[in-house]
């Protein structure tokens, strides 16, 4: 947005604790935090609690009566949302619209799934503590290995963009070999290859290996750029035990 707020209603003389780092003095702010977190708020930010804080403390008795009413009706997350964000009048209905759009996307999903999405987008918006947060939270809910394999790519993928070579590597390392994927593999050789020149300053010794093995999945030999990838990281781990 490149408008300006000024909080016309009174400031809460408690505010409303959303977490050790956030806390919500005004309704203003209670809007524009649900705005910018509709994919990350979970289902249990809407509860009593925050009825009671609109009403004593913002003195809105009738959206928190509003609130209470449709809780008790086992109405859902995005719901709640709609009213605070329509009450508060803010934003335009299309970009109201649009944030409820993703608060609903993730209701039908399972708590890693949320988590995952959730750290997906963070991580595309360069938020990269908040998305490893969330990488951690599905990796505690979920247990298949072919899902924590893609959010272990990911988390590798969060370390390379802030030029972290050395803990991506490991990162897509046990990626690769828990969830399988050739995108992981090459991911962890590229990442291997950026390390060797990040310590040396000179070109790595695996940029040449990695471009025959493009030119290999460019020309569509799919078996044989598979089976030289294999040959490539199975050489790979056995210098790693030399070295130890």
């Amino acid at each position: 947005m490149s408008r300006v707020w000024l909080c016309q209603d009174p400031l809460a003389e408690q505010p409303y604790i959303v977490n050790k780092n956030i806390s919500l003095y005004s309704f203003e702010e209670l809007c524009y935090y649900l705005f910018q977190n509709a994919e990350s708020v979970e289902e249990s930010f809407f509860n009593g609690m925050l009825c009671q804080w609109l009403s004593e403390e913002l003195g809105k008795k009738k959206l928190a009566k509003r609130l209470s009413d449709g809780m008790e009706l086992e109405k859902s997350g995005s719901w709640c949302m709609e009213q605070i964000l329509r009450a508060g009048g803010f934003y335009r209905i299309q970009d109201i619209e649009q944030a409820l759009s993703m608060a609903k996307s993730m209701e039908d999903k399972s708590p890693a799934q949320r988590a995952k999405l959730r750290g997906d987008r963070l991580l595309l918006s360069g938020r990269y503590r908040d998305a490893l947060r969330q990488y951690r939270k599905a990796l505690k809910e979920e247990s298949d290995a072919s899902f924590r394999g893609r959010i272990w790519h990911n988390i590798g993928t969060l370390y390379a963009r802030q030029f972290l070579f050395a803990p991506a590597s490991e990162c897509y390392k046990f990626a690769y070999e828990i969830g399988q994927q050739s995108e992981s593999s090459e991911a962890y050789l590229l990442a291997l290859s950026c390390r060797e020149k990040q310590v040396s300053g000179r070109k790595s010794s695996l940029d040449e290996q990695l471009k025959q093995l493009r030119e290999v999945k460019r020309s569509g030999k799919r078996v044989d750029y598979e089976q030289q990838m294999e040959q490539l990281l199975l050489q790979l781990r056995t210098e790693y035990r030399k070295s130890e």
